[in-house]
């Protein structure tokens, strides 16, 4: 019986771990914004971890019938807290977003006054490229390099036309 609990009680706390390190971990992976590291993810679980565990133990063996509804506020907890941070991240990366297709359009103005500045191309380039429009960034990469032709230029072109 004893061991039943501590197999429990491991895999729960390791399930629930990785729930918790899997949610902090989505700002960097999926929306690229930064500040949260695995190292970071990973300190935060190791913390929850050792809690969850020994929480649970000792919810199982003092109240054994509350043991259920204890994991079940866990897991509840957990997806709260999972759909407050998707929440935050999605208008995060929405608000990122539209400062980018602000500098696109202030960037086009600029260069619609001077067409022959190869910096803002390079720029305007960079910025197709974070908002995922790459036929445009490669279009204006090549105008960059055509402008000027140096090295990171021509090197943003081959990177581009390579990652198409």
């Amino acid at each position: 019986m004893l061991l039943g609990i501590l197999i429990y009680c491991t895999l729960f706390a390791l399930l629930w771990t990785w729930g918790l390190v899997w949610v902090l971990e989505r700002r960097e992976k999926k929306y690229r914004q930064g500040n949260h590291s695995f190292t970071d993810a990973f300190l935060a679980g190791a913390f929850f971890l050792v809690f969850v565990y020994i929480s649970n133990i000792a919810v199982l063996v003092r109240w054994p019938r509350a043991a259920l509804l204890y994991d079940v506020a866990l897991v509840t907890g957990l997806a709260g807290f999972g759909l407050y941070r998707e929440t935050r991240y999605r208008a995060a990366a929405a608000l990122v977003r539209r400062r980018q297709k602000a500098e696109v359009r202030l960037l086009e103005h600029h260069i619609s006054k001077d067409p022959s500045n190869a910096a803002w191309y390079e720029r305007l380039s960079e910025v197709y490229e974070k908002l995922g429009e790459k036929e445009r960034a490669l279009e204006t990469a090549r105008l960059a390099a055509k402008l000027e032709p140096t090295v990171r230029n021509a090197w943003r072109v081959k990177h581009l036309e390579e990652g198409r």
